[in-house]
């Protein structure tokens, strides 16, 4: 948000969001952010009317032997849509792309 301020609203709303609900599935994703992706098991928010992407790693709620998980989701960059395209940048902490 202090790198793009233009996006803080929109960001704001994007974590009230997240953090109200647990998703079991990619469809459930798509229920709430209807322009969402997921490509090569990332999943994608446009930003900003796709100005920007926020790259992101869903791990979905789930039911295992009677224990539900709560599911978590992790950002992984927050990219102008130019440096989107270069699939490098979509895992800039960590490294793995």
């Amino acid at each position: 948000m202090e790198r793009y301020p233009d996006a803080a609203n929109e960001i704001k709303s994007w974590v009230v969001i997240v953090e109200a609900v647990r998703w079991r599935n990619f469809a459930e994703v798509r229920g709430a952010f209807k322009d969402a992706d997921s490509v090569d098991g990332y999943v994608i928010f446009n930003i900003r009317q796709n100005r920007y992407k926020l790259i992101t790693v869903v791990h979905y709620a789930k039911t295992m032997d009677e224990k539900r998980t709560e599911g978590h989701i992790y950002i992984r960059s927050f990219l102008t849509h130019k440096e989107y395209d270069n699939h490098n940048n979509w895992d800039r902490r960590f490294g793995t792309k």
